[in-house]
């Protein structure tokens, strides 16, 4: 059954300023979430310098434009100059951008969550992530897909991915794995980054709890414990290892993406291993105070699979909040990024609508500075030599 979204209280009022830009929608969700619910989507562990840092990494970065080429195609309105491949090129998305896997949706708006997140991303044509601790049952989120694409948007692109964290019941892993893919979501990603949860001292000053008819649906399961209200204690395997990933290999025929990584040895493993692709991620800063930032990892690690045989997609996310970061990704080698926060303020701000116009805000902004620099397609930004890195900002270990 179609979900047919109520126009927000805020259209019903006076206008609200112009949103132009990510940070616009991010002081306005400030705006309208509890302190606790803003503070669970925009706080980090410990002392926070992670989160911090994902973002001031890529201002370090200054681009190096190339000029006097037509870029003339990116003005038509059937352009296609921005598309990306994915996977083996069985995957189409309309610019490199893929909404990350956010839980608890709901929290940022309490009527439609993750439909609206859905929604959002059909008409954008890009890939939704959907969280194990989605606030929506993937099945349901599988079934808004299908229907929006098939009513609204026939000419999408868009996929679903499911994002999986590995428990101590193996079983109640493997079920969800089957579900997903009967459910038709097309990739598997496997955050591998959480064998226990960060420090996160915002959520336990709060203290965090989950509202009144708000749950992890994807917990609910007559087979074993309800982990839906106290979903923090759900007991995340500490014992997952790489030989594991022959197990999760043996269940699914989905691609399997590994999402969490920062060292260059985990990524030649990532590709020892045969996986499809990776995540350069350190968890948007929840995981590790004080852990490198992605845009600055992804050199190395990019150096350190350029040998190999196998070739992965390698995603990154962490700080992206303007689509010259997206640019500089992309120079740097990455296939895709993935946005999180920036997600949530919009369905804070204004549901489906607002998480569509923070993706058309990044995508607009990526084509202009795609233009800028002299890019006429996607592989030119990583052949035009554009980037300055700040030699004093990758201090690099020899451990």
């Amino acid at each position: 059954m179609q979900v047919v979204e109520k126009k927000s209280e805020m259209s019903l009022t006076q206008p609200i300023r112009a949103l132009l830009n990510v940070e616009d929608y991010h002081q306005q969700a400030k705006g309208k979430l509890s302190q606790m619910t803003y503070d669970f989507y925009s706080t980090g562990s410990d002392d926070q310098l992670t989160l911090i840092d994902n973002q001031l990494a890529f201002r370090r970065i200054k681009l190096r434009p190339k000029i006097l080429i037509d870029v003339s195609s990116h003005s038509a309105i059937n352009s296609i100059s921005c598309q990306t491949q994915l996977l083996n090129s069985t995957m189409t998305i309309s610019f490199p951008c893929i909404i990350a896997p956010t839980g608890l949706q709901r929290l940022a708006n309490s009527e439609y969550g993750e439909l609206a997140t859905v929604r959002a991303a059909v008409a954008c044509s890009t890939i939704m992530c959907v969280s194990t601790m989605a606030s929506i049952g993937m099945e349901r989120i599988a079934e808004e897909h299908r229907e929006q694409i098939k009513t609204n948007y026939p000419q999408s692109t868009s996929q679903l991915w499911y994002q999986l964290y590995v428990f101590t019941n193996r079983q109640y892993t493997q079920r969800l794995i089957e579900h997903a893919e009967r459910c038709g979501y097309k990739a598997l990603v496997v955050t591998v980054d959480v064998c226990v949860i960060g420090n996160r001292e915002c959520d336990i000053r709060n203290p965090f709890s989950l509202p009144e008819g708000i749950q992890a649906e994807n917990l609910i399961d007559d087979k074993s414990s309800d982990f839906a209200k106290t979903y923090r204690q759900a007991p995340i395997d500490a014992s997952l290892s790489w030989k594991d990933l022959k197990w999760i290999r043996s269940i699914t025929s989905l691609p399997i993406i590994l999402k969490g990584i920062i060292h260059p040895d985990d990524a030649r493993e990532a590709v020892k291993h045969g996986v499809q692709g990776i995540v350069v991620s350190n968890h948007g800063g929840r995981q590790l105070d004080t852990c490198q930032s992605t845009i600055d990892a992804l050199p190395d690690i990019m150096d350190a699979i350029s040998g190999e045989h196998h070739q992965i997609d390698v995603y990154i996310d962490g700080g992206v909040r303007r689509g010259t970061d997206i640019l500089k990704a992309m120079a740097l080698g990455a296939k895709a990024v993935l946005i999180g926060r920036p997600v949530s303020w919009g369905l804070a701000v204004d549901g489906m609508q607002g998480v569509r116009n923070v993706l058309d805000i990044l995508k607009k902004e990526f084509r202009v500075a795609m233009m800028l620099c002299g890019c006429q397609t996607i592989d030119d930004i990583r052949k035009n030599n554009l980037l300055v890195m700040n030699n004093n900002s990758n201090i690099r270990s020899k451990l």
